[in-house]
């Protein structure tokens, strides 16, 4: 039985070009358990592959391969092959972090066969600390960031000892029942009614998305083609550079408070201060108007957690490189992003569904053709904050460390920064084509140095210092009277 592609996930295959794979992946940072013995390796190959029967979205293929995707549809692989999705490789010595994401740099650049469903997992090997790795791609037309972090969330043990099978066995169809859908009592959806209602949405967004065009460039307000041109809007190559850190989510908290701002907003800021370090040290400068950054959202329902597919729009935001001190830089990215989350918020679902569609279709229609990177960009960088889960995890006994997020770039958008909050930490992952942003490791420095700043400026910290040097100050002249 063949289940046609929905409109969102056949374009990501659409957009899909030899310089441009369209997949998404998560870097797994794992401790060996303490009592694990010399065959704790080869033993969790066998425990990855030992499944008979693979569950959705891991037996989705392609029914067939056509030019542009014309009449996509997913069919049930009846006989997927895990020796062929789940491969097995090892660092070189000393196995530092820095071989690793060598390595993930180029397993990321490399196309999946859309003759097998489209995923892979690598169980990596050899890194210093006790420690190994699982890198796990798919391609973006089967879920996106949100639904793929609800099914590793859900598919991981909370203890150490909890047995549970690999997140790709049919043996989850089990133990995540779906409850039925209630049968609706109501009269039956019209048809004709139905395409008037999407008619009558897609004018409703068309309309809204013209009005949105009519911002000044110079307004914290933002929009598609609001963006000013940077030379990490240009064509990319294949090659990839992927680069990660974490940073304390409760030092973000602190400062998100002391603003009086989001957890966002914070993650805004610092990428913001990020891209504006390493546009004045690698690419000659900034350019007058800020940097607009695209920022997918989430419009799935809480409880469709092993939902497959993309179900996310998008809000463009200033990132405020063009203002030089921090504080200021986060009070216009506060006002940014509320405007864009009130100006959704107005919407309704099919409304959101037609901005989606509609705002995209200019990037959807650069890729195809073969102009973004030569053209306008409608916005310079996808900053992307994933929610995750605050408790440690473990996978067959091996203590979940971090989960990087490893995202996609386009034709015309050479940088994309994925966010993802696991327990108590806020990990970054940073993807860059290699020619068009080089050097994009000194992002990690900037995002920190952009951290400090934004610290050192905050209201309570300058208050706390005025307060200490006016205790100085009548120290020094009860020292000065006694004198």
């Amino acid at each position: 039985m063949r289940k046609k592609l929905k409109l969102l996930d056949s374009g990501w295959l659409t957009m899909e070009t030899p310089q441009t794979p369209m997949h998404v992946a998560g870097l797994m940072l794992l401790k060996v358990p303490e009592d694990a013995g010399p065959d704790y390796m080869q033993n969790m190959l066998r425990w990855m592959t030992e499944s008979k029967e693979v569950s959705a979205p891991f037996n989705k293929r392609l029914a067939s391969i056509l030019p542009m995707n014309l009449d996509a549809s997913w069919m049930t692989d009846q006989d997927v092959d895990l020796d062929y999705h789940i491969r097995h490789a090892a660092l070189p010595k000393p196995g530092r972090v820095r071989e690793l994401l060598a390595l993930v740099s180029r397993i990321h650049a490399q196309h999946m066969d859309k003759n097998h469903p489209l995923w892979e997992c690598y169980l990596i090997e050899g890194l210093e600390g006790n420690r190994f790795a699982i890198y796990f791609k798919i391609h973006h037309s089967l879920v996106d960031g949100v639904a793929g972090m609800r099914m590793v969330q859900s598919r991981l043990a909370r203890s150490p000892h909890e047995k549970l099978p690999a997140m790709w066995s049919a043996e989850w169809d089990e133990l995540i029942k779906k409850p039925a859908r209630p049968i609706s009592s109501g009269s039956k959806v019209n048809p004709a009614q139905a395409m008037l209602d999407n008619l009558k949405a897609v004018g409703s967004a068309a309309i809204k998305l013209a009005k949105m065009g009519t911002t000044p460039l110079d307004s914290n307000v933002k929009s598609i083609y609001k963006a000013p041109a940077t030379p990490i809007n240009k064509r990319v190559s294949q090659a990839r550079r992927f680069v990660a850190q974490s940073w304390s989510l409760d030092r973000v908290r602190k400062v998100a408070k002391e603003y009086d701002a989001t957890i966002n907003d914070v993650v805004l800021e610092m990428c913001g201060g990020a891209l504006r370090e390493y546009l004045n040290t690698y690419a000659g400068g900034l350019p007058k108007n800020s940097l607009v950054a695209n920022i997918p959202v989430s419009i799935r329902s809480a409880d469709a957690a092993d939902d497959n597919g993309n179900a996310i729009s998008a809000l463009q935001v200033t990132l405020g490189t063009n203002i030089k001190s921090a504080r200021s830089r986060i009070d216009a990215i506060k006002e940014s992003t509320q405007a864009a989350k009130e100006r959704l918020g107005s919407m309704n679902k099919l409304e959101i569904n037609a901005h989606t569609v509609l705002s995209n279709l200019p990037l959807l229609a650069g890729q195809v053709s073969g102009l973004d990177g030569r053209i306008p960009v409608l916005f310079n960088v996808v900053v992307s904050n994933v929610p995750g889960p605050q408790e440690t995890l473990y996978m067959n006994g091996a203590e979940l460390l971090a989960l990087y997020p490893v995202s996609l770039i386009w034709h015309g958008y050479a940088v994309n920064i994925t966010v993802q909050s696991y327990n108590g930490n806020m990990d970054f992952g940073i993807i860059a084509c290699r020619e068009s942003a080089p050097k994009v490791q000194r992002m990690l420095d900037f995002l920190e140095s952009t951290l400090v700043e934004i610290e050192e400026e905050s209201p309570a910290r300058k208050t706390r210092r005025k307060a200490a040097k006016a205790v100085d100050s009548a120290q020094d002249s009860g020292k000065t009277a006694a004198a």
